[in-house]
Protein backbone atom coordinates (compact mmCIF):
# COMPACT_ATOMS: atom_id res chain seq x y z
CA UNK A 1 0.00 0.00 0.00
CA UNK A 2 1.50 3.34 -0.85
CA UNK A 3 1.64 5.82 1.66
CA UNK A 4 0.59 9.45 1.54
CA UNK A 5 1.70 12.57 3.38
CA UNK A 6 4.69 12.18 5.57
CA UNK A 7 6.32 10.36 3.11
CA UNK A 8 9.38 7.97 3.88
CA UNK A 9 12.55 8.36 1.78
CA UNK A 10 12.66 4.85 0.89
CA UNK A 11 9.23 5.18 -0.64
CA UNK A 12 10.62 7.52 -3.27
CA UNK A 13 14.13 5.92 -3.49
CA UNK A 14 11.67 3.34 -5.79
CA UNK A 15 12.67 4.24 -9.70
CA UNK A 16 9.62 6.17 -10.78
CA UNK A 17 9.60 4.19 -14.28
CA UNK A 18 10.86 0.60 -14.98
CA UNK A 19 11.37 -0.23 -18.66
CA UNK A 20 9.64 -3.76 -19.72
CA UNK A 21 13.25 -4.96 -21.03
CA UNK A 22 15.91 -5.51 -18.95
CA UNK A 23 18.05 -5.35 -21.63
CA UNK A 24 17.70 -1.61 -22.12
CA UNK A 25 19.96 0.27 -20.67
CA UNK A 26 19.58 3.50 -22.40
CA UNK A 27 16.59 6.05 -20.44
CA UNK A 28 16.42 8.81 -22.95
CA UNK A 29 12.92 7.31 -24.71
CA UNK A 30 11.37 6.76 -20.92
CA UNK A 31 13.12 10.50 -20.11
CA UNK A 32 11.62 12.23 -23.43
CA UNK A 33 8.15 10.24 -22.92
CA UNK A 34 7.84 12.06 -19.66
CA UNK A 35 8.50 15.61 -20.87
CA UNK A 36 6.47 15.17 -23.52
CA UNK A 37 3.83 14.22 -20.92
CA UNK A 38 4.61 17.22 -18.86
CA UNK A 39 4.36 19.21 -21.51
CA UNK A 40 1.27 18.12 -22.93
CA UNK A 41 -0.35 18.43 -19.50
CA UNK A 42 1.00 22.14 -19.40
CA UNK A 43 -0.11 23.22 -22.87
CA UNK A 44 -3.77 21.63 -22.90
CA UNK A 45 -4.29 23.19 -19.55
CA UNK A 46 -3.23 26.30 -20.70
CA UNK A 47 -5.53 27.03 -24.01
CA UNK A 48 -8.47 25.63 -21.41
CA UNK A 49 -8.07 28.19 -18.94
CA UNK A 50 -7.05 31.21 -20.91
CA UNK A 51 -9.00 30.42 -24.28
CA UNK A 52 -11.11 33.67 -25.34
CA UNK A 53 -9.75 35.76 -22.73
CA UNK A 54 -8.33 38.23 -24.99
CA UNK A 55 -12.58 38.74 -26.11
CA UNK A 56 -13.36 39.62 -22.25
CA UNK A 57 -12.98 43.27 -21.79
CA UNK A 58 -14.95 43.17 -18.40
CA UNK A 59 -13.30 44.08 -15.05
CA UNK A 60 -13.00 41.22 -12.52
CA UNK A 61 -12.48 41.33 -9.00
CA UNK A 62 -9.60 43.63 -7.89
CA UNK A 63 -7.83 43.20 -11.10
CA UNK A 64 -7.90 46.52 -11.60
CA UNK A 65 -5.83 47.07 -8.13
CA UNK A 66 -2.85 45.14 -9.59
CA UNK A 67 -3.43 46.24 -13.14
CA UNK A 68 -2.68 49.46 -11.74
CA UNK A 69 0.01 48.76 -9.46
CA UNK A 70 1.82 46.77 -12.60
CA UNK A 71 1.57 49.84 -15.08
CA UNK A 72 2.58 52.01 -11.80
CA UNK A 73 5.95 49.38 -11.95
CA UNK A 74 6.67 49.87 -15.84
CA UNK A 75 5.97 53.57 -15.57
CA UNK A 76 8.97 53.70 -12.85
CA UNK A 77 6.21 55.48 -10.50
CA UNK A 78 5.41 54.52 -6.77
CA UNK A 79 3.25 51.70 -6.43
CA UNK A 80 -0.78 51.81 -6.43
CA UNK A 81 -0.97 48.76 -4.05
CA UNK A 82 0.89 48.41 -1.24
CA UNK A 83 -0.77 45.95 0.33
CA UNK A 84 0.92 42.68 -1.01
CA UNK A 85 4.70 41.68 -2.18
CA UNK A 86 5.87 42.95 -5.33
CA UNK A 87 6.57 39.73 -7.55
CA UNK A 88 3.12 38.43 -9.01
CA UNK A 89 2.96 42.29 -9.86
CA UNK A 90 6.23 42.36 -12.01
CA UNK A 91 4.90 39.10 -13.88
CA UNK A 92 1.52 41.00 -14.81
CA UNK A 93 3.86 44.04 -16.19
CA UNK A 94 5.81 41.70 -17.86
CA UNK A 95 2.78 40.20 -19.86
CA UNK A 96 1.82 43.97 -20.53
CA UNK A 97 4.82 44.70 -21.21
CA UNK A 98 5.08 42.23 -24.08
CA UNK A 99 1.43 41.67 -25.22
CA UNK A 100 0.58 45.54 -24.62
CA UNK A 101 -2.61 47.56 -22.80
CA UNK A 102 -5.18 44.99 -23.61
CA UNK A 103 -7.41 41.96 -21.99
CA UNK A 104 -4.54 39.21 -23.25
CA UNK A 105 -1.26 41.44 -21.76
CA UNK A 106 -3.58 41.46 -18.59
CA UNK A 107 -4.02 38.30 -18.12
CA UNK A 108 -2.15 35.76 -19.78
CA UNK A 109 0.33 35.76 -17.05
CA UNK A 110 -2.47 34.42 -14.87
CA UNK A 111 -2.84 31.97 -17.75
CA UNK A 112 0.31 30.77 -17.63
CA UNK A 113 0.32 30.18 -13.46
CA UNK A 114 -2.94 28.74 -13.58
CA UNK A 115 -1.54 26.32 -16.34
CA UNK A 116 1.67 25.60 -13.85
CA UNK A 117 -1.25 24.79 -11.04
CA UNK A 118 -2.56 21.95 -12.89
CA UNK A 119 1.45 20.23 -14.25
CA UNK A 120 2.47 21.21 -10.64
CA UNK A 121 -0.78 19.22 -9.31
CA UNK A 122 -0.31 16.33 -12.16
CA UNK A 123 3.59 15.77 -10.95
CA UNK A 124 2.23 16.53 -7.31
CA UNK A 125 -0.33 13.43 -7.27
CA UNK A 126 1.95 11.03 -9.02
CA UNK A 127 4.38 11.51 -6.46
CA UNK A 128 2.53 10.94 -3.83
CA UNK A 129 0.08 7.84 -5.42
CA UNK A 130 2.82 6.60 -7.75
CA UNK A 131 -0.34 6.32 -10.25
CA UNK A 132 -0.21 8.21 -13.69
CA UNK A 133 -4.11 7.38 -13.86
CA UNK A 134 -4.55 9.02 -9.89
CA UNK A 135 -2.22 11.80 -11.96
CA UNK A 136 -4.50 12.41 -14.72
CA UNK A 137 -7.76 11.97 -12.36
CA UNK A 138 -6.37 14.92 -10.32
CA UNK A 139 -5.26 17.58 -13.23
CA UNK A 140 -9.15 16.84 -14.37
CA UNK A 141 -10.52 17.84 -11.55
CA UNK A 142 -8.28 20.81 -11.14
CA UNK A 143 -9.14 21.83 -14.32
CA UNK A 144 -13.02 21.67 -13.51
CA UNK A 145 -12.83 23.29 -10.35
CA UNK A 146 -14.30 26.78 -10.55
CA UNK A 147 -11.64 28.70 -8.79
CA UNK A 148 -8.45 27.62 -10.97
CA UNK A 149 -10.72 28.72 -14.09
CA UNK A 150 -11.88 32.34 -12.66
CA UNK A 151 -8.80 32.67 -11.05
CA UNK A 152 -6.52 31.65 -14.65
CA UNK A 153 -8.45 34.28 -16.55
CA UNK A 154 -8.46 37.37 -14.26
CA UNK A 155 -5.00 39.79 -13.55
CA UNK A 156 -5.40 38.67 -9.40
CA UNK A 157 -2.58 37.81 -7.53
CA UNK A 158 -3.22 34.80 -5.49
CA UNK A 159 -3.28 32.65 -9.00
CA UNK A 160 0.78 33.41 -8.52
CA UNK A 161 0.71 33.08 -5.20
CA UNK A 162 -0.89 29.12 -5.49
CA UNK A 163 0.92 28.23 -8.52
CA UNK A 164 4.59 29.04 -6.86
CA UNK A 165 3.27 26.89 -3.97
CA UNK A 166 1.85 24.05 -5.69
CA UNK A 167 5.31 23.55 -7.67
CA UNK A 168 6.52 24.43 -4.23
CA UNK A 169 5.51 21.25 -2.08
CA UNK A 170 5.93 19.22 -5.64
CA UNK A 171 9.77 19.98 -5.55
CA UNK A 172 9.78 19.25 -1.67
CA UNK A 173 8.28 16.08 -2.23
CA UNK A 174 11.19 15.53 -4.84
CA UNK A 175 13.57 16.62 -2.49
CA UNK A 176 12.34 14.24 0.10
CA UNK A 177 12.47 11.48 -1.97
CA UNK A 178 15.70 11.89 -3.33
CA UNK A 179 17.27 13.37 -0.49
CA UNK A 180 18.68 15.98 -2.35
CA UNK A 181 20.31 19.46 -1.08
CA UNK A 182 19.67 21.23 -4.68
CA UNK A 183 16.10 20.18 -4.82
CA UNK A 184 15.43 21.66 -1.12
CA UNK A 185 17.17 25.00 -2.36
CA UNK A 186 14.91 25.08 -5.55
CA UNK A 187 11.58 23.85 -3.61
CA UNK A 188 12.23 26.95 -0.54
CA UNK A 189 13.22 29.25 -3.90
CA UNK A 190 9.32 28.48 -4.99
CA UNK A 191 7.93 28.91 -1.98
CA UNK A 192 9.25 32.11 -0.82
CA UNK A 193 8.28 33.17 -4.32
CA UNK A 194 4.54 32.25 -3.66
CA UNK A 195 4.99 34.17 -0.17
CA UNK A 196 6.23 37.10 -2.60
CA UNK A 197 3.85 36.92 -4.46
CA UNK A 198 1.20 37.51 -1.49
CA UNK A 199 1.70 36.42 2.41
CA UNK A 200 -1.32 33.97 1.88
CA UNK A 201 1.54 31.33 0.92
CA UNK A 202 3.39 31.12 4.46
CA UNK A 203 1.04 28.38 5.47
CA UNK A 204 2.88 26.19 2.81
CA UNK A 205 6.23 26.57 4.08
CA UNK A 206 5.17 26.34 7.55
CA UNK A 207 3.95 22.76 6.69
CA UNK A 208 7.45 21.70 5.07
CA UNK A 209 9.39 23.38 7.99
CA UNK A 210 7.01 21.07 10.43
CA UNK A 211 7.42 18.28 8.34
CA UNK A 212 10.94 18.04 8.60
CA UNK A 213 10.87 19.04 12.12
CA UNK A 214 9.08 15.98 13.06
CA UNK A 215 10.77 13.74 10.71
CA UNK A 216 14.29 14.68 12.65
CA UNK A 217 12.98 16.03 15.21
CA UNK A 218 15.98 18.43 15.34
CA UNK A 219 17.18 21.37 13.05
CA UNK A 220 18.82 20.02 9.78
CA UNK A 221 20.62 20.69 6.70
CA UNK A 222 17.40 20.43 4.91
CA UNK A 223 15.23 22.64 7.08
CA UNK A 224 17.87 25.34 6.56
CA UNK A 225 18.37 25.01 3.13
CA UNK A 226 14.59 25.36 2.57
CA UNK A 227 14.09 28.41 5.11
CA UNK A 228 16.77 30.37 3.96
CA UNK A 229 16.34 30.41 0.59
CA UNK A 230 12.75 31.16 0.77
CA UNK A 231 14.14 33.83 2.66
CA UNK A 232 16.67 34.99 0.34
CA UNK A 233 14.48 34.61 -2.93
CA UNK A 234 11.20 37.06 -0.94
CA UNK A 235 14.20 39.66 -0.03
CA UNK A 236 15.73 39.02 -3.83
CA UNK A 237 11.77 39.29 -5.55
CA UNK A 238 11.76 43.00 -3.79
CA UNK A 239 14.91 44.39 -5.78
CA UNK A 240 13.65 45.45 -9.32
CA UNK A 241 11.09 47.52 -7.11
CA UNK A 242 14.01 49.21 -5.31
CA UNK A 243 15.87 49.67 -8.37
CA UNK A 244 12.63 50.72 -10.38
CA UNK A 245 11.21 53.03 -7.71
CA UNK A 246 14.88 54.59 -6.39
CA UNK A 247 14.62 53.39 -2.99
CA UNK A 248 17.13 52.36 -0.49
CA UNK A 249 17.18 49.30 1.21
CA UNK A 250 15.40 50.52 4.63
CA UNK A 251 12.60 50.56 2.39
CA UNK A 252 12.10 46.56 2.90
CA UNK A 253 11.41 47.23 6.10
CA UNK A 254 8.80 50.47 6.05
CA UNK A 255 7.17 48.58 3.37
CA UNK A 256 6.75 45.46 5.14
CA UNK A 257 5.40 47.05 8.01
CA UNK A 258 3.00 48.48 6.05
CA UNK A 259 1.97 45.25 4.51
CA UNK A 260 1.91 43.63 8.22
CA UNK A 261 -0.29 46.87 9.21
CA UNK A 262 -2.92 46.70 5.96
CA UNK A 263 -2.99 43.02 6.77
CA UNK A 264 -4.46 43.51 10.41
CA UNK A 265 -6.10 46.77 9.23
CA UNK A 266 -8.14 44.00 6.92
CA UNK A 267 -8.79 41.80 10.02
CA UNK A 268 -10.25 44.66 12.41
CA UNK A 269 -12.73 45.78 9.47
CA UNK A 270 -14.41 42.36 9.03
CA UNK A 271 -14.67 42.09 12.86
CA UNK A 272 -16.22 45.63 12.59
CA UNK A 273 -18.42 44.72 9.89
CA UNK A 274 -19.72 41.34 12.03
CA UNK A 275 -21.03 39.12 8.75
CA UNK A 276 -24.08 37.33 9.45
CA UNK A 277 -22.45 35.21 6.88
CA UNK A 278 -19.53 33.32 8.97
CA UNK A 279 -15.94 32.51 7.06
CA UNK A 280 -17.02 28.94 6.87
CA UNK A 281 -20.02 29.47 4.99
CA UNK A 282 -17.82 28.99 2.22
CA UNK A 283 -17.27 25.57 2.82
CA UNK A 284 -20.50 24.39 2.51
CA UNK A 285 -21.57 26.93 -0.14
CA UNK A 286 -21.91 24.05 -2.96
CA UNK A 287 -24.27 26.21 -5.25
CA UNK A 288 -23.04 26.77 -8.71
CA UNK A 289 -23.79 29.88 -10.76
CA UNK A 290 -24.83 30.40 -14.16
CA UNK A 291 -22.09 32.29 -15.30
CA UNK A 292 -18.35 32.08 -16.08
CA UNK A 293 -17.35 35.25 -14.31
CA UNK A 294 -18.99 34.04 -10.73
CA UNK A 295 -18.40 30.80 -10.94
CA UNK A 296 -17.93 28.87 -7.14
CA UNK A 297 -15.89 25.69 -6.28
CA UNK A 298 -16.99 22.74 -7.80
CA UNK A 299 -20.37 21.44 -5.53
CA UNK A 300 -18.97 17.82 -6.36
CA UNK A 301 -14.99 18.43 -5.37
CA UNK A 302 -16.08 20.98 -2.61
CA UNK A 303 -18.30 18.30 -0.62
CA UNK A 304 -16.53 15.16 -0.92
CA UNK A 305 -13.14 16.57 -0.66
CA UNK A 306 -14.15 17.12 2.33
CA UNK A 307 -14.64 13.87 3.02
CA UNK A 308 -11.38 12.66 1.03
CA UNK A 309 -9.20 14.73 3.81
CA UNK A 310 -10.95 13.12 6.65
CA UNK A 311 -10.08 9.67 5.34
CA UNK A 312 -6.31 10.79 4.45
CA UNK A 313 -6.22 12.23 8.01
CA UNK A 314 -7.93 8.64 9.32
CA UNK A 315 -4.98 6.97 6.84
CA UNK A 316 -2.44 8.62 9.07
CA UNK A 317 -1.37 10.83 6.04
CA UNK A 318 -1.78 14.03 7.45
CA UNK A 319 0.42 16.48 4.64
CA UNK A 320 -3.14 17.97 2.12
CA UNK A 321 -5.29 17.77 4.88
CA UNK A 322 -2.72 19.96 6.76
CA UNK A 323 -2.21 22.16 3.77
CA UNK A 324 -6.15 22.67 3.19
CA UNK A 325 -6.31 23.36 7.12
CA UNK A 326 -4.07 26.23 7.13
CA UNK A 327 -5.02 28.04 4.24
CA UNK A 328 -8.74 28.08 5.89
CA UNK A 329 -7.46 28.91 9.55
CA UNK A 330 -5.91 32.50 8.16
CA UNK A 331 -9.07 33.25 6.90
CA UNK A 332 -10.64 32.35 10.07
CA UNK A 333 -7.80 34.42 11.81
CA UNK A 334 -9.26 37.35 9.74
CA UNK A 335 -12.52 37.06 10.17
CA UNK A 336 -13.06 37.13 5.79
CA UNK A 337 -16.47 37.17 4.61
CA UNK A 338 -17.36 34.57 2.50
CA UNK A 339 -18.13 36.24 -0.07
CA UNK A 340 -14.67 36.88 -1.35
CA UNK A 341 -15.05 33.47 -2.63
CA UNK A 342 -11.71 33.74 -4.65
CA UNK A 343 -9.79 33.61 -1.68
CA UNK A 344 -10.07 30.27 -1.42
CA UNK A 345 -8.33 29.13 -4.50
CA UNK A 346 -5.34 27.85 -2.15
CA UNK A 347 -7.27 25.75 0.61
CA UNK A 348 -9.41 23.88 -2.33
CA UNK A 349 -6.37 23.22 -4.55
CA UNK A 350 -5.09 21.09 -1.49
CA UNK A 351 -8.61 19.92 -1.50
CA UNK A 352 -9.39 19.02 -5.04
CA UNK A 353 -5.80 17.21 -5.00
CA UNK A 354 -6.67 15.56 -1.97
CA UNK A 355 -9.90 14.19 -3.23
CA UNK A 356 -7.70 12.95 -5.76
CA UNK A 357 -5.18 11.15 -4.10
CA UNK A 358 -7.90 9.33 -1.53
CA UNK A 359 -9.51 7.95 -4.03
CA UNK A 360 -6.61 6.48 -5.68
CA UNK A 361 -7.12 2.90 -6.24
CA UNK A 362 -11.02 2.58 -4.81
CA UNK A 363 -13.20 0.73 -6.87
CA UNK A 364 -16.98 0.37 -6.73
CA UNK A 365 -18.86 -2.58 -7.74
CA UNK A 366 -15.60 -2.92 -10.14
CA UNK A 367 -16.06 0.75 -11.41
CA UNK A 368 -12.98 2.91 -10.12
CA UNK A 369 -14.72 5.60 -8.15
CA UNK A 370 -12.78 8.57 -9.13
CA UNK A 371 -13.95 8.18 -13.03
CA UNK A 372 -17.24 8.13 -11.88
CA UNK A 373 -16.54 11.52 -9.44
CA UNK A 374 -14.42 13.22 -12.05
CA UNK A 375 -17.86 12.53 -14.86
CA UNK A 376 -19.61 13.93 -12.25
CA UNK A 377 -17.18 17.00 -11.35
CA UNK A 378 -16.76 17.53 -14.97
CA UNK A 379 -20.76 17.46 -15.53
CA UNK A 380 -21.30 20.38 -12.88
CA UNK A 381 -18.21 21.99 -14.46
CA UNK A 382 -19.97 22.33 -17.78
CA UNK A 383 -23.48 23.53 -17.06
CA UNK A 384 -22.53 27.63 -16.06
CA UNK A 385 -20.51 27.30 -19.44
CA UNK A 386 -23.95 25.47 -21.41
CA UNK A 387 -26.07 28.50 -19.43
CA UNK A 388 -23.70 31.09 -20.49
CA UNK A 389 -23.78 29.96 -24.30
CA UNK A 390 -27.64 29.12 -24.14
CA UNK A 391 -28.19 33.15 -23.53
Amino acid sequence: MVKIGFISPVEYAQPMFHSADPQVQNPSPVVTGKLARYAAVFFVSLAILSAGVAADHTSRLDEHLYISAAEAFIAGAPSTNVEHPPFAKYLIALSIKILGHSPLGFRFSSGLAGALIALSGFGLTFRLTRSLHSAYIAWVLLLANGFLFVESRSANLIIFQVAFEVAGLWAFLVAVGENSSGWFAWSGTLLGLSVASRWCGLPALVVCCLYLLFRFRRVTKSLLLIAGSSLMAYLVSWVPLLIREHRSLAYLYFANRDILLSHAHYRQTMIDLRPSDPWWGCIVRFQQQESLMQLMANPVIASLGLIALLALLKQRKPLLPALYSLHMLQWALAHSLPQYYYYYLDSFTWLTIGLAVAMSGVSFKRLQLDLIVTACAVGSALWPLYAALRY
